[in-house]
């Protein structure tokens, strides 16, 4: 009795795996390159766009930060390094700049941008909102290139004594994969989403520590920043 049911439960399992044909394998292969290639392409747009999350101190005018940004989900986005900098060119605007050279699974990455940084309120009375601009674009030797906009608020709180900021986000990316690696042609892409930002400000010796969590559908990704006033 015991052998003509687990025949029977091989049967069905063998019908069931049988009735995968290639087309529906195709269908669910192709379904999570797509899914993929979304993950993938958000975490370049976050990249290209990233921000110096606070603004500039009131007796600073210039801001360096060293900026490493991780994804678990994507073995290809790990310790992705970004400088940026900000300009003061006013109590409350800045000027942004980012760049980044390195080479990942042997293609040469690049990223570069700019954006602006504006404080909200009067000079007299420092306002915790801060909302930015950012465009950026990046670039993987015969992978992909995709050029990003993104527009955030921000708001510095404190919670026991800890300098938090929280806000939102929202990107625009569109591009083009290469699909070198599939030897298929070229396919372009755009895609919009929205990106829930949480983050603090530590003070060592000088230096501030910016780690942060971006938090969007289906995806996680953490940054951490070490930033220098002057």
């Amino acid at each position: 009795m015991r052998t003509s049911f687990c025949l029977i439960i091989s049967s069905i399992i063998y019908a069931q795996a049988g009735s995968l044909n290639p087309t529906k394998l195709s269908r669910i292969q192709i379904l999570n390159n797509i899914n993929q290639e979304k993950l993938y392409v958000k975490n370049t747009s976050l990249a290209s766009t990233i921000f110096l999350p606070l603004h500039i101190g009131t007796n600073k005018n210039i801001a360096l930060s060293s900026f490493l940004i991780s994804d678990k989900k994507n073995p290809s986005f790990n310790l992705v390094p970004v400088l940026v900098g900000g300009i003061k060119v006013s109590w409350n605007l800045s000027l942004i700049g980012r760049m980044s050279a390195y080479s990942n699974e042997k293609k040469a990455i690049n990223i570069y941008g700019w954006g602006l940084s504006f404080k909200p309120g009067q000079e007299e009375k420092i306002s915790p909102w801060n909302i930015g601009v950012n465009s950026g674009v990046y670039r993987s030797f015969n992978n992909i290139r995709s050029s990003s906009f993104g527009l955030s608020v921000m708001r510095q709180i404190t919670l026991r004594n800890l300098d938090m900021f929280l806000g939102i986000s929202s990107n625009n990316v569109k591009g083009v994969d290469y699909k070198s690696d599939q030897n298929l042609d070229s396919q372009n892409f755009q895609y919009n989403f929205s990106n829930f930002i949480i983050g603090s400000k530590l003070e060592l010796m000088g230096l501030e520590i910016l780690p942060n969590f971006n938090y969007s559908s289906g995806n996680f990704v953490m940054s951490i920043g070490f930033q220098k006033e002057f």
